[in-house]
Formats: structure tokens, sequence, C-alpha cells
């Protein structure tokens, strides 16, 4: 009775809504890596893994997480072992880029404190986001978000945010070609700001690329914006809650590959590998009369500081990020030879495990899609999209059976 009325209570949209595996009809009772396994014992490849990185099982975590438990049960919690080691993993790996690092409890505090920072740096009142962007679901984190589902009936929303479309160069807002547009979508901006604002930008707030689809904005433009926020007088503030920590294979932060410094860099999901940790990194000096106001929660925790420890870890010093390379690179290789094959794909997009493959027909896609989960996978879709993030411990044994089963699919609607 009891695991009835759990499961009455959660919806399909619940489970999205989680970042985990999503299939209301299934439990997952154990997990190996980038496998999971229901009661019945079914094998399952999860291809959607936006919190815990690391995958399921990681010897390293549960290391760092059993030290850090008898740490929080000995000396309650005071113990920052973990926080001086997690600080100087962050100053390092970012090259000094920032000045001060703040500890949240999630992405939605993360970017609603980074947005405050910023207003109160520059004495300015507004800011800028961008369609379809994924960044929070408190009050103001979803009033800032671009996904319609993260507002719709829950007016209203904050003031002084100025939407922008994000440049989707399959689906150009303005019908342009990223080989002669110029960043068309600049010179809107410029519009949008002087019809529809008060002139008080404070900050421009982007996902270096979209998380929503894997979406990445064409080469150069985030450099373009960097110039317009400069020119604006206004702080860029890079949300890398889903695309920071090694996700893409080439650098530990998105903006490294840009070769673009913000002003701020935000942190969560894998940054704690499943728990509640977050972070946001500031270039220039926050007055310290100013902290408390963006300070406090259980963002600095032994257990969060010791589980992002873990990740750093991973990845630096025990080989993930050439995996999370190497393995993407054949992944995505693997995509596109199926791109070559069959007119039915439009597009391969993404690095390292932040994948995308859209398809002509939405209808097409959908029907992939639940092929795929009858098929022992995990995917996740968006749009005319099947959106590949699997934890990074997938192998390439394992990516050569998705591509086998898209195959399959792709070759039977051939004929």
């Amino acid at each position: 009775m009891l695991s009835k009325t759990i499961n009455s209570i959660i919806s399909e949209r619940d489970l999205l809504a989680s970042g985990r595996p999503k299939d209301s009809d299934v439990e997952y009772v154990k997990g190996d890596g980038a496998l999971l396994y229901d009661a019945a014992g079914k094998r399952y490849i999860n291809l959607f893994e936006i919190i815990a990185c690391l995958g399921e099982n990681n010897e390293t975590f549960l290391s760092y997480m059993q030290d850090a438990l008898l740490k929080v049960l000995s000396m309650h919690g005071n113990d920052l072992h973990y926080k001086r080691e997690l600080l100087n993993y962050m100053m390092e790996t970012t090259n000094y880029d920032f000045d001060r690092v703040l500890f949240t409890s999630s992405g939605s505090e993360a970017v609603e404190w980074a947005v405050k920072a910023a207003k109160k740096m520059t004495g300015r009142s507004e800011v800028i986001t961008f369609w379809n962007s994924i960044h929070g679901r408190t009050h103001f984190s979803a009033s800032m978000s671009g996904l319609p589902r993260r507002k719709t009936g829950y007016a209203p929303s904050s003031p002084g945010i100025i939407f922008q479309p994000y440049p989707d160069c399959l689906r150009c807002s303005f019908s342009r070609s990223p080989d002669n547009c110029d960043f068309y979508c600049l010179e809107f901006l410029d519009k949008k700001v002087e019809f529809e604002s008060t002139q008080d930008i404070a900050a421009v707030l982007i996902e270096p690329y979209q998380a929503e689809g894997n979406t990445f904005p064409p080469e150069g433009f985030l450099s373009a914006l960097k110039k317009w926020a400069d020119k604006k007088g206004a702080m860029l503030i890079f949300d890398e809650i889903q695309s920071g920590m090694g996700r893409t294979g080439k650098n530990m932060y998105r903006y490294q590959s840009e070769n673009v410094k913000p002003d701020m860099l935000l942190l969560g999901k894998a940054f704690g590998n499943g728990l509640h940790m977050s972070a946001f990194m500031v270039k220039g000096e926050i007055e310290q009369k100013d902290v408390p106001a963006m300070a406090g929660g259980s963002g600095d925790c032994v257990l969060g500081c010791a589980a992002a420890c873990a990740v750093y870890k991973e990845l630096l010093d025990n080989g993930l990020m050439a995996h999370i390379k190497e393995t993407g690179d054949y992944f995505k290789a693997g995509l596109m030879k199926l791109k070559a094959e069959y007119d039915k794909i439009a597009q391969v997009r993404g690095e390292g495990l932040a994948l995308a493959v859209d398809f002509n027909d939405g209808k097409f896609s959908d029907k992939l899609f639940e092929h795929m989960k009858d098929n022992g996978l995990i995917p996740a879709r968006n749009k005319t999209s099947i959106v590949f993030k699997p934890p990074y411990s997938i192998t390439k044994a394992q990516v050569d059976e998705v591509l086998q089963i898209i195959a399959d699919f792709l070759a039977c609607a051939h004929i």
C-alpha cells in the first residue's frame, strides 16, 4: 500500500525536475558506473545524469563520504580540512581568475546571490538572461529562467529582467546564417535594452552552452558578449551549474574552452556529485559588510565540501577528464557516422559527454526515444532532439550498445 501511495504522488515531471533517471514505472535498486538495475535484475544504461556525475558506486566518492561522516560525528561538523582542500582545488583550476568564493546550498541560491552581488557591486538593478535558459526554481531564479514551465501560473515574475534569444544557429530566431550574421543577435540586444530597459544593466546571465538541449553558441559569440557587457558596464555571469566540472572533457570549466573570463562563475549539480553543494566565484571584491546577505545555509558543510573534493580528485588525479574527452569524442564520431548514413538526422552537436542528435521530424524523435527506453536505455529529449548527458563513467563498450540500438531503429525506419 505504501509503495502505491508513493508512486501515485511522484509524477514524470517530478522525476524530470530531479535530474535523476526518469521512468516512474521502474524502481532502480543498485548501480555500477553508468549502469542501473531494477528489482527484477534488468540492466539499464543511464544517458541522463546531471547530478551524480561520477556514476554509481564510485570508490573515491564513497571513501571521501565515509571519512567526512566520521568527522561530522566526532567534531559536530566543524572540521575545515575539506573546505580548505576544496578552495585550493577551485582557485588552482580557475588559474586564480577569481578573487572570492561563496558556497551555497543549491544552484538556485548561487544564481540569486550572484545577481544580487552584481547589483550591489555595480550599483545597478537590471539583468539580461536568455530564452530557453535554466537558472533555478526559486522565485527570482525561475523568473530569470527562459523556460515557460518554470513561470507559467506563478505571476508576477520578478522585475528588472530582460530576455534575449539564445544564439541557436540551427533554429536562428532571425533566420540568419552563422556564416554571415556577424552576431546580429547582439545588435538586436542593443535595441531591446534601448526600448525595454531603464538603461541600468547590472549583469548578463548566460549558460555557456544551454543545458536544456545541449545547444552550443557559435564560435566567438561569448567573446563578443563579454565585450558587449564591458561596454555597458555590466558583469558577465556564466551559469556553469550544468556545463562545468569537466562535462565537455576539454577543460574543467566551459569558459576556459571559450577563452572568455566571466566576472562570475556559478557551479552546482556535478560539483557535489549529488549532494546539495553549489558555489559562485567572483572577480573583484565584495565588501565584507555585504557578505552576510550572500552567505549561510549548508553549502560549506563538511559532507558537501568532501563530495566536491572527491569530484576534483577523480577528474584531476584519477584520469577522469581524459576519459571524458576520449569517450565523448568516440561517442560523437559514432553519431556523426549515423548522420552520414541517415537523412533523418539534421544535426549532431556538442562536446565531451554533452551531446545531442537533432532530427528533422519531432514525431520521429519521439518514437526513437521510446525505442531506446524499450531497449534498456535511459535517454533524455528536448523538442526534436535526443540529448545525451551520461555519467562520466560510461565506457566505450556501453557507447557501442547505445549506437547500435539507435542504428537498428534508423535502419528499420529507412526501409
